[in-house]
């Protein structure tokens, strides 16, 4: 099992979901270059996706283990594990927004103003229920006007 950290982010896949999970602690690695690997497998490559996938085991392997006390030194590992959920929700809110398979920036278009005129010029083509100023007072030219 391998561990590797470059501190670029940018530089690699599995750099970017090391600095999502904030695993680029060398004393302190959560999760290996192959559990990476698998993850980004799993989420078709989408650094988000398997960052939250990965922030998800860690709440799996944390829910095995108990908080202990012993007089006035403790280990919470209950913290870890609600912490780890949370970014895990984070992460996947932030992969629906920036992620491959997100929903992005809506956009709309593909028909031209020319490509609508000619269509509209058809005679076998089936007009549509409404027009836009289907309503205009006859005479009136609302051609140039804001709506």
């Amino acid at each position: 099992m391998t561990w590797t950290y470059s501190g670029d982010p940018a530089s690699s896949d599995r750099d970017a979901v090391r600095f999502l999970l904030g695993d680029t602690d060398t004393t302190n690695q959560r999760v290996t270059d192959e559990e990476i690997a698998y993850a980004l497998t799993q989420t078709a490559n989408d650094t988000y996706g398997a960052a939250a996938y990965c922030a998800r085991a860690l709440v799996g392997k944390y829910a095995n283990m108990v908080d202990t006390d012993f007089e006035s030194v403790g280990v919470k590992y209950s913290q870890l594990r609600e912490n780890y959920s949370a970014l895990a929700i984070r992460l996947d809110a932030q992969a629906k927004r920036y992620g491959s398979k997100g929903l992005g920036v809506p956009a709309a278009g593909g028909i031209s103003v020319s490509a609508m005129d000619a269509a509209d010029e058809l005679s076998d083509r089936v007009q549509p229920k409404f027009k836009r100023d289907q309503f205009a007072w006859p005479g009136r030219d609302v051609s140039d006007e804001q709506l």
